[in-house]
Formats: C-alpha cells, sequence, structure tokens
C-alpha cells in the first residue's frame, strides 16, 4: 500500500477501535508469569523454542506448545565473561537464516575490550554504561537449534551503540534493524544493510527511521527500542516499544514500509498514536518488546512482556501470546 492508503486504512482502524467497531472479549492471561522480559517463541520441526532476558547469557528451552510453556528441555547457549561481554545480555531472539541458526542479541561490553560508541546528541565527555551497549551475533555450529554456538561478532552501525536487534529481509537483502543510542537514555531505530547475518555492509549508511517525537513516546525517557518486523503478504511493518520501560506509559509505536528502500527514511510511514498500550480494566500494565511468531497455517501472533500490576517493581514482567487480526493487511492490536 502506497503511504497515503497506510494512512487511511490506519484512521479506518484508530475510528474502528474508539468506537468499539473490533469489539474484544479477550482475556490478557500470561502465558508465562515468571520469565518474561523481551519474550521470543519461534517453530520447528513441530517442536516449539522460547528464549527471554536472563541477563547474565542466552537459554533456549524447548516448551510444550505456544500454548503451554511447559519446559520440556533447556540449554544455555551463551554466557557472560567471554568476548569482551561483561553483563546485562538482553532481548536474544533465534532465527534461521539458510541452513544454519542465528542469535541476535545485545549486552553490555568491557570498556577496556571495546572503544565506547558514538552518540551524536550527547554531551562532550559525558559518561554512561550505555557507551558500552552493542549488538552481537552468535552462529549454531550445525542446523540444529538446540546445538552448539559461535560467537560471530560485536554490531555497530556507524559505530553507534544499540540494543534490540532483529533482522529484515526485503528485496532478496538482509537489513540490521536495532534501537541505536542519540544520547544516554535516547533512543531511535535504525536500519543498516548486511553483508551477512553478522557483518554490517562495510559501505552501508545506517538510517534513522524512527525517533521519539510524540508525547507518547517521551514519558519517562525518550525512547524508540524494541523494533520487530512483521511482514503480512505483500506489507512490512516494524512494530516498536515507546517511552520508559518502568514509567507506566510503555507502549507500542508502528512503522509502516511504503517505498522500496528500508534504509531510507522517506519509505517509512509512522503512525502518529500508539497501536498497543496499558489495558487497566484487563489488568495489562506496561506492554512491550513483542516479536511474531509464524504458523504453518498462517497466523501470526504476537508475543511480548507486560506486567498485571500496575507498579512496575511489584512483579516479574510475564510472556503474553496473542493473535493478532488484520484489516485489509493491516495490523489490529486490541
Amino acid at each position: 500500500m502506497s503511504a497515503v492508503s497506510k494512512f487511511f486504512v490506519a484512521v479506518i482502524v484508530f475510528i474502528c477501535q474508539l468506537l468499539g467497531v473490533f469489539g474484544t472479549t479477550k482475556e490478557y492471561k500470561p502465558a508465562d508469569a515468571q520469565n518474561g522480559g523481551d519474550p521470543f517463541i519461534v517453530e520447528d520441526n513441530g517442536s516449539t523454542y522460547y528464549t527471554y532476558t536472563t541477563g547474565s547469557g542466552i537459554v533456549i528451552r524447548k516448551v510444550n506448545s505456544i500454548n503451554n510453556l511447559t519446559v520440556l528441555e533447556e540449554k544455555t547457549v551463551y554466557s557472560e565473561g567471554s568476548n569482551g561481554i561483561l553483563h546485562s545480555i538482553w532481548a536474544p531472539e533465534i532465527h534461521k537464516i539458510g541452513d544454519r541458526w542465528y542469535i541476535v542479541s545485545c549486552a553490555q561490553f568491557d570498556s577496556s575490550a571495546v572503544p565506547a560508541g558514538t552518540m551524536p546528541y550527547a554531551e562532550v565527555n559525558e559518561e554512561h554504561t550505555d557507551y558500552y551497549r552493542y549488538g552481537f551475533v552468535l552462529e549454531s555450529k550445525t542446523d540444529d537449534i538446540f546445538g552448539d554456538y559461535e560467537y560471530k561478532g560485536r554490531l555497530a552501525p556507524d559505530g553507534m551503540n544499540n540494543i534490540d536487534g532483529t533482522y529484515l529481509k526485503y528485496g532478496g537483502k538482509l537489513y540490521y534493524v536495532s534501537s541505536s543510542y542519540l544520547a544516554p537514555a535516547h533512543q531511535c531505530i535504525t536500519v543498516t544493510k548486511m553483508e551477512n547475518p553478522y557483518t554490517l555492509k562495510a559501505d552501508a549508511k545506517t538510517e534513522i527511521i524512527s525517533k521519539p517525537q510524540y508525547k507518547w513516546e517521551k514519558k519517562g525517557w525518550w525512547v524508540n527500542e524494541g523494533p520487530a518486523v512483521l511482514y503480512r503478504n505483500e506489507d512490512v511493518y516494524i512494530v516498536y516499544s515507546a517511552s520508559g520501560y518502568s514509567s507506566g506509559d510503555y507502549c507500542l509505536g508502528l512503522l509502516s514500509l511504503v517505498g522500496d528502500n528500508p534504509a531510507d527514511n522517506r519509505s517509512w510511514y509512522k503512525s502518529p498514536v500508539s497501536v498497543f498500550s496499558a489495558q487497566s480494566d484487563k489488568d495489562l500494565y506496561h506492554p512491550g518488546h513483542c516479536s511474531f511468531l509464524y504458523r504453518d497455517n498462517g497466523d501470526i501472533y504476537m508475543v511480548y512482556h507486560a506486567t498485571d500490576n500496575a507498579d512496575f517493581f511489584a512483579k516479574p514482567r510475564c510472556t503474553y501470546i496473542t493473535k493478532l487480526n488484520f484489516y485489509r493487511d493491516y495490523p489490529i492490536f486490541d
């Protein structure tokens, strides 16, 4: 769809949601009430695999199904303390590209092992741990998702610190999408063309495709993070999290690809309103950092974290799983 078409469809969906036309009786119950930070689920050969932020490493769980996250088997595939990584390993994702599995994640690196990143809006000589947060990639040694993985390298688009990296595939090309830092606690969404799943293209320009501009993106602190690519027939979207995660105003925003070059900000249309936020009447608070599970029958499920308590620090973040609906291939978040 063109930018104009996307705009009118978005307006129709927004008005229908306000009027309750898409009325839902959906209940929001955690699929995992104990381990929910930055969840990601993938299915392969009839089995379901689940990972999330532990902070100290990357754990893959083989679970019963998306309807039952009971653990059948668990493996720690990477731990902090090597390759210059100190701690704060966040937001792992597992992707099959070719005949190998790739885990893209992020962490705080040792300042003696890596250079400080580039933050274009930061104050001169400002010190902050965000200067040493970077994405990194692991590659499986075989086609077994539960096999061994090898550290392939750190990702720093245009030298920028970044977290929450993911992949975007478009037109036979691969792109790295992440939340990059303009300054400490000031994050934007960037896109960079890749040479392969663990190497950024040497001559590729990193493009900022979204940065906090609306009030709903600036609560707590200025944030665009947790990008997740959503494919629906010929349409491509990036769903991202906005505002501070513990602010009480954490929510999801939406970017729609309306051009032919994902690494050009002119190719993206940004919804001026949040598409998914807290629903106190259903005890759903702090929703954010989603990912998408594509099932063989064509259904698409959104996997995300939230809490069932308005006090962010009262309980752990929980994993929620909900089936997405669409209006003319435009996602409806309810």
